[in-house]
């Protein structure tokens, strides 16, 4: 069945669902937790997006977007490489990790966006794991009760909606978390109706390639040249795209340099 295309518009907001395939653990310590938030920080600088709210469970997350005019699936792919092949080289595994294409409700209106946020803050409280959002470390929740305006969430946009007074805001703000109750549908982990398989992290292409391994080296502090020049590094890399990739031996010499399709075939083989 042919992929059916993202709604968006030319500046879009989403609710984005990511989670662990299998529903296993994709943050198994805080500092995972932290490096997490540290890759959020790196991909907004680099393609420059807005985040409203984001929740970090044990086996998903939960991520309020405005893609501010940038591609939400090249903002996505770009988090979680860069963040499973952290993960995959820390605790020595390998295969899929997230479960299928992330998951993305398209924001309507300031209404749906309040309701998302409200939900995205209550989810530790809805697990069970606190039983106040403010209790809660890895969300967004705390910038706002702190009018942390100085941090990497936006939270003007949310605020402002409830007053233009900021300490009147907050006060609304939080009443309005601790709310029960819902008016409008918003997606959740256990619907699966959005579900549409995707590997987020096989490699399909030349460009893709140099992509994650740039991701892979900027790790290590290491650049391609670096890479290139250093013959165990790059045997390395070229085995990895072996097992992560469905290049030929030609593409995966052209990733590196342009050399030839024996070279990497005796490489492979030793």
């Amino acid at each position: 069945m042919p992929r059916q295309a993202r709604e968006r518009g030319e500046f879009s907001t989403y609710h984005i669902i990511q989670r662990g395939n299998d529903r296993k653990e994709i943050f198994l310590s805080d500092h995972d937790k932290n490096r997490f938030i540290e890759t959020l920080i790196k991909m907004k600088n680099k393609y420059n997006f807005i985040i409203y709210a984001y929740c970090l469970m044990d086996n998903h997350v939960h991520l309020l977007i405005n893609d501010n005019g940038n591609d939400i699936s090249k903002i996505m792919k770009s988090i979680n490489v860069s963040y499973v092949l952290y993960f995959n080289r820390k605790y020595k595994r390998c295969g899929h990790f997230f479960q299928n294409r992330f998951r993305s409700e398209l924001i309507t209106d300031d209404t749906h966006l309040l309701e998302v946020s409200k939900y995205i803050h209550n989810n530790p409280v809805k697990a069970s794991i606190v039983q106040r959002p403010e209790v809660y470390r890895w969300s967004s929740y705390r910038d706002y009760i702190r009018n942390m305006a100085s941090g990497f969430i936006d939270i003007s946009k949310v605020l402002d909606v409830f007053s233009n007074t900021r300490a009147n805001a907050i006060k609304e703000y939080k009443n309005y978390v601790n709310k029960i109750g819902s008016i409008a549908e918003i997606m959740d982990i256990e619907d699966h109706h959005h579900s549409i398989k995707e590997n987020t992290v096989f490699i399909d292409s030349i460009s893709h390639a140099k992509e994650t391994l740039e991701y892979m080296l900027a790790d290590r502090n290491l650049s391609m040249k670096d890479c290139i020049e250093n013959k165990a590094m790059r045997n390395e890399m070229i085995r990895y795209l072996r097992k992560n990739s469905n290049l030929t031996l030609k593409e995966m010499g052209q990733v590196f340099g342009g050399i030839s399709e024996s070279r990497v075939s005796r490489i492979l083989s030793s």
